[in-house]
């Protein structure tokens, strides 16, 4: 049996697809054919059909039909040490637990018992992030978050009171759409729309260490929403155009940085990559402080309003270096 000696192999994971589609109803051979092409390679049925067909690994046994399975439920695969080990590196990350629930992260530690992590929080440094992030750990700021998944899961109204970026309190019943993740800002934050705009599709973003009550209400949305097709209608008509020089690992930086937008990338020449990033107007100041964050890496080609706003920034930072050296001793 040394085809099962690595236990995720190919031809392993073909043969567990074959076994569980004949629990239910006969495979033909035209179907496990396709299985190992979609699975495997071209070539992995010539090996791996005979064996099933003839009886040799007593697995399948023929039908009128074509083959049944010989086995009861699928085992359940084992996890591997370095899973386990990436598992119990998972819980040790803040936002990993406004995921699940006490009982379920409970049952997740007790399975990675005695697993050592691949690596722990403290051996990374985050240079370039604020440090009033979001206070993840936070009970009722979990249940804020766990009640939103729920709700765009269903696409169920929810109640939501929020403190606004002016100091203003707002309550109001929105359809959740879209949980975000800011790595600059350390936050997340939810797009929405108002249940009294729902047919102006006007979205809403309202940060959720903003938010002090969510209440799931008995309303679901049961029309066909095309929420990408609606943020994508909210994007400027000329989209940000950056040239990345591939130096100093700027591109893979910059692909890591800006994953967050919808984006086009391309190669112009031998170290050049141009990249398109579609944005609106909720984006902008955000966009204009992370591609600032990259100096000289990055060069911002287009549109002119952006440049525009490029600039000003630059002259009030130079303006205010300027002041500060005034007034050294």
């Amino acid at each position: 049996m040394e085809l099962f000696s690595e236990i995720y192999n190919c031809y392993y994971q073909i043969v567990g697809r074959i076994i569980r589609e004949a629990q239910d109803l006969p495979v033909t051979r035209k179907e496990m054919e396709r299985i190992c092409t979609d699975m495997g390679f071209y070539e992995s049925g010539l090996y791996i059909l005979p064996r099933l067909m003839n009886g040799e690994w007593k697995l399948l046994a023929p039908d009128s039909r074509g083959y049944r399975s010989l086995t009861g439920n699928t085992a359940a695969m084992p996890f591997t040490l370095l899973q386990r080990s990436w598992i119990r590196t998972l819980l040790e990350d803040r936002r990993f637990r406004l995921f699940f629930t006490e009982e379920q992260l409970c049952a997740l530690k007790c399975y990675t018992e005695g697993t050592a992590p691949l690596w722990n929080p403290e051996d990374f440094h985050n240079y370039d992030r604020y440090s009033d992030g979001d206070d993840f750990a936070s009970p009722a700021y979990r249940q804020h978050f766990q009640t939103l998944v729920e709700a765009i899961s269903r696409r169920q109204y929810v109640h939501i009171s929020y403190q606004s970026m002016k100091g203003n309190r707002i309550t109001h019943h929105y359809l959740p759409l879209k949980l975000e993740y800011s790595a600059k800002n350390d936050r997340f934050r939810l797009l929405a729309i108002p249940e009294s705009e729902r047919h102006s599709i006007h979205i809403r973003i309202i940060n959720l260490c903003g938010i002090t009550e969510t209440c799931l209400l008995p309303r679901y949305d049961v029309e066909d929403l095309d929420f990408e097709g609606i943020i994508r209608k909210s994007y400027y008509h000329e989209p940000v155009r950056l040239l990345i020089k591939n130096r100093r690992n700027a591109l893979e930086r910059a692909m890591l940085h800006f994953s967050n937008y919808e984006k086009q990338t391309k190669k112009t020449d031998e170290d050049t990559w141009e990249c398109l990033i579609y944005y609106n107007s909720s984006m902008e100041t955000e966009l204009l402080i992370e591609v600032l964050s990259f100096g000289p890496a990055l060069k911002v080609a287009g549109p002119e309003k952006f440049l525009a706003q490029l600039k000003e920034r630059l002259k009030r930072q130079a303006a205010l270096l300027t002041r500060e050296k005034a007034s050294l001793p």
